[in-house]
C-alpha cells in the first residue's frame, strides 16, 4: 500500500513512473576446500538466481581460483545457487583424501525418522572451527550437492536414476544455494572427497593383522542369510556400507557389529561386482556349498562359508574324509588344460565334491570371473571351519593367479605328500587354543580297499577302518596321512607350575630311613591368552619348540609332541572342545590385538595387557619353584606376543594406512568382544 492517498493506482492506470536511486549490488564469495583444507582450484561453475532466470542478468560463469574461491559480483538480494561442472569436480574429489577421524552418527533403526545421510554434526571438523572463528559462513556438502548433473562414472552405477544416496542425497542436482542473508561475505564449503570404502588388505608373503581382522569378517560374513538389501547382507556391505562415508562398514553377527578397517579410495577404485552364490538357491538346486566374491580395481575377494549346524549336508560333508586323488583341474587363465590340484597326495573327498560342485555350478564365475579379474589385481581368499578348507582348494586350483589365503579353525584338507607340493602358497591358519576342528580328520593314512567296495556298505566299512587308524595316528603316522598346510597362528592359552614336594606315604620309609617324596607340579592361578605367530620370529620359534619338547619329555607321554610341528597343530595339552570352533570365539582375540598393536600405550590398558602383566609377576615371584624348561617356554612365548606389533607396519607405511587405523581406534570398543581366557 502506497501512503501517497493523493495517487490511486486502477484498471485505467497501473503504472507510474518512480525516479530513484541505482539499486543497490551485492557480492558473495565460495571458497571450496576438501576435508584436509586443501583448495578445489580450477573448477568451472555457474551460478544464478530469479534475476538470471527471468533474463534480467545473464547467468554467472567461471572458474574458481587458485585458492578455491569464486567471487561473485552485482547481485541483486536475491538468493543465490551455485552450480559446479559435473565432470571436473567428480574428476577433482576423487583424488582428495577424508579426514581420519569422522562424526559416525547412528544407524536409525525400525521406527527412527532421524535421516539416515543427514549434515555432518558439528565439532569434528577444524576446517569448521576456523571458518567460524575468522567471522565467515560454513557449510558441509556432498558432490550431488553441488553438481549440475550425474557425472560420468567408469565403472557405472547399477541404477543412474538412483546413485548413491550418501554422495547425491537430492533427488535432482539443483546446486547449493545461499540465501539472501549471506550476501556480502564469504561462505566456506568444505566438499566431502568423492571416494569409497575399501577393506585394508596386504598381499605379501608376511602376516599382517589387519589381514587377519579383515579376512576373520568376510568369513563371518560369508554365513549370512539376509535378503540381499538388508542390513548385514553381503551386497548391502559392499553396494551400501562401502559408499557412505559417513560411517565406518560393520559386519553384522548374532546382534554384534564388527567395524571393518577400512582405507578411502577413489570412487571409481570402489567394489563395483558382488555376488553371493549358493548352490542350494541354483537352477535346479544342488548341494550346500556357500561363497561370495567381491572386486574392486585392486581387489578380488573371495569368502567361503563354513559349517552350518541346521541340517545335515555339511556335517556329512565334512565326514566324508576319505582321501582321493586331487583330480580337479586347476582354473588356468590359458587356454592350455590345466594339471590337477597336486601333482601326488590326496584330497579329503567330502571338501572335494563340495567344491567341484560349486565350480560346475557357477562355471562363468568360479572359472573365468575370478580367475581372469585376478590377472591385474590382488587375489585374497579366506574361510571358516568347512570353509577354510574350500579356501585351499580354491587356492590350490589358482595357483597361477598367486592367491593369498587366511583361514579360522580349518579341518585338515590334504594329505602330506599334496601339502609339501602347495608348500608355496601364501595361507596362514588361525587355530584358536583347544578348537577340535583343526584336529581332524585324524593325522593318519585313512584311505583302505574297503571304500571301493559296491555300494553304502563299501563307505560304511571304509569309514570304520578309518576310524580305527585313527586311533594310532598318536603312535604311527602312517604312509600319507592328512597333514595341515600353511603357517599357523595360535591363540594359545599358557600357564604355569610350581614345583613342590610331597611326602604321600610318611608310614612307607627307604632303607635308611628317609621318608619317600615326591615332586608334584601345582597349577599357579594366573593365566593369560597369548597371540602367536611363530612366523614373525623364526628364531624364537625353533627355541620355543625345543623347550617345549623338553618340558614334554620330563612331563607325560601324551605331551611330547613339538609346540609348533610343520604340517600340525600345536599341542595344547588340554581336553579339545567345539567351544572354541566359532568365529564367535576367534575374531574377539583378533580385534582386541588389533587395538592392542594400533595403540599399545593406551590410557587405561587394555584388559588382556593387565592379565599378562599379572601373569608375568607371577612368573617372576616363582621363578624359582618352576621348571626350567617351562619358565624358558613362557618367557619365549611372552616375547613372541610382544612381537605381534610388528604384523601392523605395513599397514603403518602404506598410503592411508596409519589415518585407518586411527579411525578405526576412534569408533572401535576395547570392551565390546569378550576374549576367552578362563575355563
Amino acid at each position: 500500500m502506497h501512503n501517497d492517498q493523493t495517487h490511486r493506482t486502477d484498471t485505467l492506470g497501473t503504472n507510474k513512473v518512480v525516479t530513484g536511486s541505482k539499486q543497490k549490488q551485492h557480492w558473495i564469495e565460495f571458497q571450496l576446500l576438501d576435508e584436509r583444507g586443501e583448495p578445489l582450484a580450477n573448477l568451472p561453475y555457474r551460478a544464478v538466481n530469479e534475476a538470471t532466470r527471468v533474463g534480467l542478468v545473464p547467468e554467472f560463469v567461471g572458474r574458481s581460483d587458485a585458492e578455491g574461491v569464486i567471487r561473485i559480483e552485482g547481485l541483486h538480494p536475491l538468493p543465490v545457487t551455485l552450480l559446479m561442472t559435473a565432470d571436473p569436480l567428480a574428476e577433482q574429489l576423487q583424488t582428495r583424501r577424508v579426514r581420519a577421524v569422522r562424526a559416525e552418527p547412528h544407524r536409525p533403526g525400525i521406527g527412527d525418522r532421524t535421516p539416515k545421510y543427514g549434515p555432518q554434526r558439528s565439532g569434528f571438523s577444524p576446517i569448521e572451527e576456523q571458518a567460524l572463528a575468522a567471522g565467515r559462513g560454513y557449510h558441509y556438502l556432498r558432490i550431488g550437492q553441488l553438481c549440475d548433473k550425474l557425472p560420468t562414472l567408469n565403472p557405472p552405477v547399477s541404477d543412474p536414476k538412483r546413485p548413491p544416496p550418501f554422495h547425491f542425497p537430492d533427488v535432482g542436482y539443483r546446486g547449493f544455494t545461499a540465501s539472501d542473508n549471506e550476501l556480502d561475505r564469504r561462505l566456506v564449503l568444505e566438499v566431502c572427497p568423492f571416494r569409497a570404502w575399501s577393506l585394508v588388505l596386504h598381499h605379501q608373503a608376511e602376516y599382517s593383522l589387519a589381514n587377519a581382522y579383515n579376512l576373520g569378517l568376510m568369513s563371518i560374513l560369508a554365513y549370512s542369510t539376509r535378503p540381499e538389501n538388508d542390513l548385514g547382507s553381503v551386497k548391502e556391505l559392499f553396494e551400501q556400507q562401502c559408499l557412505d562415508l559417513s560411517r565406518t562398514p560393520r559386519v553384522w553377527d548374532n546382534g554384534q557389529a564388527w567395524p571393518c578397517l577400512v582405507s578411502d579410495v577413489p570412487f571409481s577404485d570402489r567394489y563395483a561386482t558382488t555376488e553371493p552364490l549358493d548352490t542350494a538357491k541354483a537352477d535346479p538346486p544342488e548341494g550346500n556349498t556357500q561363497l561370495f566374491y567381491a572386486i574392486s580395481k585392486s581387489q578380488v575377494l573371495v569368502a567361503w562359508r563354513g559349517t552350518e549346524m541346521e541340517g545335515l549336508a555339511d556335517l556329512i560333508t565334512d565326514a566324508t574324509f576319505r582321501p582321493v586323488a586331487p583330480e580337479i583341474a586347476a582354473a588356468c587363465v590359458s587356454k592350455v588344460p590345466c594339471a590337477d590340484l597336486a601333482p601326488a597326495g590326496s584330497v579329503h573327498l567330502g571338501f572335494r565334491d563340495a567344491f567341484d560342485l560349486a565350480r560346475r555350478i557357477y562355471a562363468t564365475a568360479l572359472g573365468k570371473t575370478v580367475p581372469d579379474e585376478a590377472l591385474d589385481r590382488k587375489l585374497f581368499i579366506c574361510g571358516h571351519s568347512l570353509g577354510g578348507a574350500l579356501g585351499l582348494i580354491h587356492s590350490a586350483s589358482l595357483r597361477d593367479c598367486n592367491p593369498l589365503l587366511y583361514t579360522y579353525g580349518m579341518p585338515r584338507t590334504f594329505t602330506l605328500h599334496a601339502v609339501q607340493f602347495l608348500g608355496d602358497l601364501w595361507h596362514f591358519r588361525h587355530v584358536n587354543d583347544t578348537d577340535l576342528i583343526p584336529r581332524v580328520p585324524p593325522e593318519a593314512a585313512l584311505d583302505n580297499y574297503l571304500y571301493d567296495l559296491y555300494g553304502p556298505m563299501g563307505t560304511l566299512m571304509g569309514l570304520s577302518w578309518s576310524v580305527r587308524q585313527a586311533a594310532f595316528s598318536s603312535v604311527f603316522k602312517h604312509e600319507d596321512p592328512f597333514s595341515h598346510h600353511g603357517e599357523v597362528v595360535m591363540f594359545f592359552k599358557t600357564e604355569q607350575h610350581r614345583q613342590q614336594e610331597i611326602t604321600p606315604y610318611p608310614a612307607y620309609r627307604k632303607p635308611d630311613g628317609t621318608p619317600y617324596r615326591s615332586t608334584i607340579a601345582v597349577t599357579l592361578p594366573e593365566i593369560a591368552k597369548l597371540y602367536l605367530v611363530p612366523s614373525l620370529s623364526e628364531a624364537s620359534d625353533q627355541e620355543a619348540d625345543q623347550a617345549s619338547q623338553r618340558l614334554n619329555t620330563s612331563l607325560t607321554p601324551e605331551s611330547r609332541a613339538k609346540f609348533f610341528p610343520r604340517y600340525s597343530n600345536p599341542s595344547v595339552g588340554r581336553m579339545l572342545r567345539i567351544g572354541d570352533h566359532f568365529m564367535s570365539a576367534y575374531q574377539p582375540y583378533i580385534h582386541n590385538q588389533l587395538l592392542e598393536s594400533i595403540n599399545p600405550a593406551r590410557e587405561p590398558l587394555l584388559d588382556r595387557q593387565v592379565q599378562r602383566s599379572i601373569f608375568e609377576q607371577q612368573m617372576e615371584k616363582h621363578y624359582g619353584s618352576i621348571h626350567e624348561d617351562e619358565l624358558t617356554r613362557n618367557r619365549v612365548f611372552l616375547d613372541l606376543q610382544r612381537q605381534v606389533d610388528q604384523a601392523l607396519n605395513v599397514t603403518q607405511q602404506t598410503e592411508g594406512g596409519t589415518e585407518a587405523l586411527k579411525r578405526f581406534d576412534a569408533i572401535a570398543d576395547p570392551k565390546a568382544y569378550y576374549e576367552k581366557t578362563y575355563g
